[in-house]
């Protein structure tokens, strides 16, 4: 599910390429996931790491039964974990977003410190179209990127938006046609992997404090309103539309 290469000095790549459920975040993908994240940060040859998905899905969020599991009343919600490994990664991350990124996959996006999105990929937070409120810090998040009218517009709507209409909402530092978006994605890379180690770490570290108190001050939050959602029997039928559709 998950690849990694390093093919230029200083510079790694996390491929996510999960066929079975086109990039979305089951159990056995978050282990993968945090297993690398684990390995590549104590890899004393990187300076800057790519995480690329699919062309056509970057990545969908998690699957249906990782939410059954949290609507039952299994609130281990790993994902979080996997967001705080990425923020909390000590050098600088550039999500190469070629294909669709939704829910989960959105807010994997946002972790990263420098995005570059697809004008034709669809971008969107979908929580409320399955029946629950947001999570993953992405109701702090949202709002810290594009302000909090437009979060607000996002996060009730469930709209999803073409990147192309995202183009100016400060969302990514780039929006591409598809095929532009990795070689951008490795060209920034390159004017990054060039510099001090010790630098690199120390602004990373500096930058990303923001985003990973948002993160913690959300957590709590959006824990209590997903027990209130997950606790209503509306939530398993939208669940189950949401991913029929």
């Amino acid at each position: 599910m998950i690849t990694i290469t390093h093919d230029e000095p200083g510079i790694f790549q996390l491929h996510m390429d999960d066929t079975h459920t086109e990039n979305r975040m089951s159990e056995a993908f978050i282990t993968e996931f945090l297993h690398h994240l684990e390995q590549l940060s104590h890899n004393p040859n990187l300076r800057v790491l790519v995480l690329s998905g699919r062309q056509d899905v970057f990545c969908a969020g998690a699957t249906l039964e990782a939410l059954q599991e949290i609507a039952s009343g299994n609130f281990q919600a790993r994902d979080l974990l996997l967001l705080k490994q990425l923020l909390n990664f000590p050098m600088p991350t550039i999500g190469a977003l070629e294909g669709h990124a939704v829910g989960g996959g959105l807010i994997l996006a946002l972790c990263c410190d420098i995005s570059v999105a697809a004008e034709s990929s669809r971008y969107g937070a979908n929580f409320t179209a399955m029946g629950f409120t947001p999570g993953g810090g992405i109701t702090n998040l949202l709002p810290t990127l594009v302000g909090y009218n437009f979060a607000m517009e996002m996060m009730l709507t469930a709209r999803f938006y073409k990147g192309r209409d995202l183009a100016q909402r400060g969302l990514f530092n780039y929006v591409l046609p598809k095929d532009e978006v990795l070689p951008q994605a490795l060209t920034l890379a390159r004017a990054i992997a060039d510099k001090p180690a010790h630098v690199l770490e120390m602004l990373k570290d500096t930058l990303s404090l923001p985003r990973r108190q948002a993160l913690l001050e959300a957590q709590g939050r959006e824990h209590l309103l997903h027990k209130i959602c997950f606790s209503q029997k509306q939530t398993q039928s939208h669940l189950e539309q949401a991913y029929l559709a």
